[in-house]
């Protein structure tokens, strides 16, 4: 059975009678503003890409990371299906560590591929349990619950799990909003998955990186089929990644855009825990029956958001333009009107 994400407008349009044009769809930590792509060449399109086209020089540069030890993947999802397959613990299945809340394609990997997935609430929990676990699975920052992890308390984690012969896969996804990840002060068993599609607004592109070295990377590398990763990927993600003066400026614009969308929320949840991190704002609700609530009263108003799997949650993502926060603010007061909030 497929797991619930954001973004699903065709489903939405159908049980809500809603064409899939009339939505706002906050539903995504995805940025509204796309890097704006150039037109693509013909023989991007007409050849097979290579290997040294200077993508992953330009992937090394941007994540302060040794072109070795970057593998591009058609996005990071990949390497999370695929990485378990690539670990084994020396007597049966691995107990592995994964965040109880966030994203969920994780532990179904891990117990897809026969190993005890082992949730954990938070950083602390995971500190006072990596001396139970053979691998461990850190989401920083993590959607929805924004917790951060601190590069000492990865190197703790790390070389807790190296001493048997054990994995740490930490999955940066939305880390472009929160400074840089500092891979070469990670033990070597680290391995941390960093994503094109969040920050520069092109998830359809589908690409990825995956970081690290040692066996697991290269039984990972070793699953992507001939010319994985397309041409037009390449040449795209080469060009976003080298953009400098697009990238301050998509940092401005998260900025702004996460500080206004915190301070509306706040006006109409300010009873409730309001977490901001760059791309999505969470708000946790005490129960799940009101939560679930403002989710269906917005959608009846074409404003699409994600209720969380426990349905405790709700996380909105960034609104593009005015027009876009205009319309969020009218839904709410709908919502305030109904006594849902």
């Amino acid at each position: 059975m497929a797991l619930i994400h954001g973004g699903r407008l065709t489903e939405a349009s159908r049980r809500y009678g809603i064409a899939p044009g009339d939505w706002l769809d906050l539903s995504t930590g995805i940025a509204p503003w796309s890097y704006p792509v150039p037109e693509v060449p013909i023989h991007v399109w007409a050849r097979l890409p290579e290997a040294d086209d200077g993508l992953s020089a330009a992937a090394a540069e941007y994540y302060g990371v040794a072109a070795a030890n970057i593998t591009a993947l058609p996005g990071s999802q990949f390497a999370i299906r695929e990485l378990p397959w690539a670990v084994a613990a020396p007597s049966g299945p691995a107990r592995v560590g994964v965040p109880a809340v966030g994203y969920a394609e994780h532990a179904r990997a891990w117990a897809a591929a026969g190993h005890a997935v082992v949730a954990y609430d938070d950083l602390a929990q995971l500190l006072a349990l990596v001396d139970t676990l053979d691998h461990a699975v850190v989401i920083s920052p993590n959607n929805p619950t924004g917790e951060q992890a601190a590069i000492d308390t990865l190197i703790v984690l790390a070389d807790k799990l190296a001493r048997r012969d054990g994995l740490l896969l930490v999955d940066a996804a939305f880390a472009d909003c929160h400074g840089e990840l500092a891979m070469d002060g990670l033990p070597a068993n680290t391995i941390v998955l960093r994503s094109l599609g969040k920050f520069f607004g092109l998830a359809g592109l589908r690409l990825g990186f995956m970081m690290g070295r040692g066996p697991a990377i290269a039984a990972v590398g070793a699953q992507l089929q001939p010319w994985g990763v397309s041409h037009p990927a390449r040449w795209i993600g080469r060009r976003a990644l080298l953009d400098l003066d697009w990238q301050a400026e998509q940092q401005r614009r998260i900025a702004d855009g996460a500080h206004s969308l915190t301070t509306l929320l706040d006006a109409y949840f300010s009873r409730q825990r309001i977490v901001t991190m760059g791309l999505f704002v969470t708000v946790f609700f005490d129960d799940a029956e009101q939560a679930t609530a403002v989710h269906e009263a917005l959608a009846d108003q074409a404003v699409l958001t994600r209720l969380g799997d426990n349905r405790r949650w709700l996380r909105f993502g960034l609104p593009g333009d005015a027009p876009a926060a205009t319309r969020l603010v009218t839904a709410l007061d709908v919502v305030v009107e109904q006594g849902r909030c």
